[in-house]
């Protein structure tokens, strides 16, 4: 894990219980905080080659940890909203937050 994202863990990590209110989102009328972590494995990992291609949505930087993205480096993609980040970056994220940090859609476990 590069030193950006083990900062933007810790951050996600130490935020969460001050922002409790912030990091509840209501899906079908329940209140849900974060994923559970076999809903966020669910989600297909890609190794990037020297394209730097993402398999989804997005630009060249990752929205949560607004580092570049690198060759052989492991990104993570939402099911619905094809959003894609870091691994570490959104596996961190979303067991504190029900959603896309992008867009604010409330992923579910991929089939």
């Amino acid at each position: 894990m590069c030193r950006d994202h083990r900062r933007v863990a810790t951050w996600v990590a130490r935020n969460a219980a001050l922002n409790a209110a912030d990091t509840t989102s209501v899906s079908n009328g329940n209140t849900v905080i974060g994923l559970d972590q076999s809903t966020i494995e669910s989600y297909a990992k890609v190794v990037l080659g020297e394209s730097k291609r993402l398999p989804g949505l997005g630009d060249a930087t990752c929205s949560i940890c607004l580092a570049e993205y690198n060759v052989e480096e492991i990104v993570r993609c939402i099911p619905e909203c094809r959003h894609c980040f870091h691994a570490d970056c959104i596996d961190e994220w979303l067991k504190v937050r029900g959603t896309c940090p992008v867009c604010r859609n409330s992923p579910s476990a991929s089939s």
